[in-house]
């Protein structure tokens, strides 16, 4: 006789584990259509704040502050972890995993770090590890790339994957207004956290690049490979010049198989103006994926929040629910894969680059540039003749380390003031 209840438990009720619970009780009703005749019960919560204050008061009910409570318990099916965080969250996760429990997460630092490892477990105990809502929160791409698009092989992808920097940039852009003063914004929106910094030195958008690689091109790969720069460094300057230009400046992901290596970076990046990604705003996450056979499929979504990421996790619920007597294995066949050499990828490049204004400065800064085997597409002088002023250089195509080398020799000549910017420009 088939099992109707399936009985869930969530560690961890910050703004995902609360959304979990609104989407799980305000959409009752139609979730259950989804899995009749079966029933989802939510029979314990437990969050470390014995304190926690919670929307209705019947949750206090089924609430404890022990984690390892709702672990233990053998009358719960599936456990939902929304911790966050490397540790304590990987280990609650093993351990579930090993009693035979189900694990739903949205924890994106537990895949990058420990994700092969545990998949392994879940599959050698013939159980369910699904976290859809782990890379861009209400986008369900991680089904997309594991369920749909399965027919042709993907290329490429391109994603802004943080919504947090996103919201920044943007204002930058439409309201001019400087990085300290967006991040602060943000933070008082709830965009950015007290700390920001995973999120503005790229790291976040590291591990979710990583996710969908791995996914997306069968591969084992190395996350400490991966580079990535955030945008700590981006001026209301360049968002100005770099809009004069024709472009837009946007904190890409980008992973690319050219059948022999895989080249995967996140980095602030020009991005034309006319493109999709270029107006994908605000908190909103976008991706783009490039195939054989289906070209080009752009995604967009509000990449945070309490509820795009509780409806996601509980897609997971429900799919497990449906295939709860029917194991499939969705993720397997994972082949090791090496990442590119960030020095040996190649890009246009912005530099602005800030001189003394004199007769042969052009000249100097060229022969170093060509010395590396760089060109230049075109050359845009900022700022009144005769002082310190800006110069914009747009190149051609070059290799990532040949642009660092020649920027070595530039910041040495003596008509060099600072090098101010260095932006890639993605052509998409």
């Amino acid at each position: 006789m088939k099992k109707e209840a399936i009985n869930v438990g969530i560690v961890g009720l910050g703004t995902v584990g609360q959304g979990v619970i609104r989407v799980l009780r305000e959409n009752k009703e139609f979730i259950e259509q989804k899995i009749f005749p079966r029933k989802i019960v939510l029979k314990r919560i437990a969050d470390k704040d014995r304190n926690k204050i919670l929307p209705e008061s019947e949750l206090y009910k089924i609430f404890t502050d022990s984690t390892q409570e709702v672990v233990v318990d053998p009358e719960i099916d599936i456990i939902v972890e929304t911790i966050g965080g490397f540790e304590p969250a990987r280990s609650f996760i093993v351990q579930a995993l090993k009693s035979g429990k189900h694990v739903v997460t949205a924890n994106k630092e537990v895949i990058a770090r420990a994700g092969y490892e545990i998949l392994n477990l879940a599959q050698e105990n013939r159980i369910y590890f699904l976290f859809e809502a782990s890379v861009a929160s209400g986008i369900p791409i991680i089904g997309a790339l594991s369920h749909s698009l399965t027919s042709y092989k993907l290329k490429e992808i391109i994603g802004i994957l943080n919504g947090t920097t996103n919201y920044i940039l943007t204002k930058m852009s439409e309201e001019d207004k400087e990085y300290n003063e967006a991040l602060k914004e943000a933070q008082k929106k709830g965009y950015a956290e007290a700390d920001p910094s995973k999120d503005i030195d790229g790291f976040d958008a590291c591990n979710k690049i990583f996710i969908l690689s791995a996914i997306a091109f069968r591969a084992k790969i190395d996350p400490d490979k991966i580079y990535y720069e955030g945008i700590r460094n981006i001026s209301k300057l360049d968002i100005q010049y770099a809009r004069e230009l024709g472009y837009t400046i946007k904190l890409l992901a980008l992973a690319a198989d050219d059948g022999q290596q895989l080249d995967i970076k996140v980095h602030p990046a020009l991005v034309p103006k006319r493109h999709t990604m270029a107006n994908v705003n605000g908190a909103y996450n976008g991706i783009l994926l490039r195939g054989e056979g289906f070209g080009d499929l752009t995604f967009s979504g509000l990449g945070a929040g309490a509820l795009p990421a509780g409806s996601m996790i509980v897609s997971d619920i429900v799919n497990i629910v449906n295939n709860f007597d029917n194991y499939k294995n969705y993720y397997s066949c994972f082949k090791k894969k090496e990442i590119k050499d960030f020095k040996k990828t190649q890009s246009p490049f912005y530099l602005r680059i800030r001189v003394k204004d004199r007769p042969g400065v052009l000249a100097e800064i060229a022969r170093s540039f060509a010395k590396n085997e760089v060109s230049f597409a075109s050359v845009i002088q900022k700022g009144e003749a005769g002082g310190i002023v800006d110069i914009v250089f747009l190149t051609h195509r070059a290799k990532e380390g040949d642009v660092q080398e020649a920027l070595k020799e530039v910041i040495r000549l003596e008509c060099v003031e600072k090098i101010c910017s260095t932006i890639r420009v993605v052509e998409i």
